[in-house]
């Protein structure tokens, strides 16, 4: 254990050092054959088939797009970052292009609706759950 203090101008560093304590929690690469069936309000993830629907209207989505929307909606009560999501996906710790996700974060909002997945300023993304 570690005992650190600041001043007041000093406590935006603890904040920083939280922020990569947080990112730096290990994400288990997810396995999505045996994942399980996840549903929000009106939108169902069918994990085993692949398949997602929207208020029971099937919505295709590519390979990665799945991946991504199925990640965030595994760690809905998570805030994930790009290098998070992309480790889940893949299993690689190193991500040399963030392009990929982000990419597949727009055309998910594209087609599930802009409110799915929340953007967290400077952190990453989570997905915003119907209550």
């Amino acid at each position: 254990m570690i005992i650190v203090t600041f001043s007041d101008p000093e406590e935006q560093i603890v904040e920083k050092i939280k922020a990569v304590l947080v990112e730096d929690q290990e994400i288990e690469c997810i396995s999505i054959i045996d994942g399980k069936e996840m549903t929000f309000g009106d939108l169902e993830i069918r994990t085993k088939q692949r398949q997602v629907f929207l208020k029971g209207k099937e919505v295709e989505l590519t390979t990665r797009e799945f991946d991504v929307l199925y990640t965030l909606a595994y760690y809905h009560d998570q805030v994930l970052t790009t290098r998070q999501i992309y480790k889940a996906i893949t299993g690689e710790d190193v991500m040399s292009d963030y392009h990929g996700i982000e990419s597949s974060v727009y055309s998910i909002r594209k087609k599930l609706g802009r409110n799915i997945i929340q953007n967290i300023r400077g952190y990453g993304y989570q997905f915003k759950k119907e209550k």
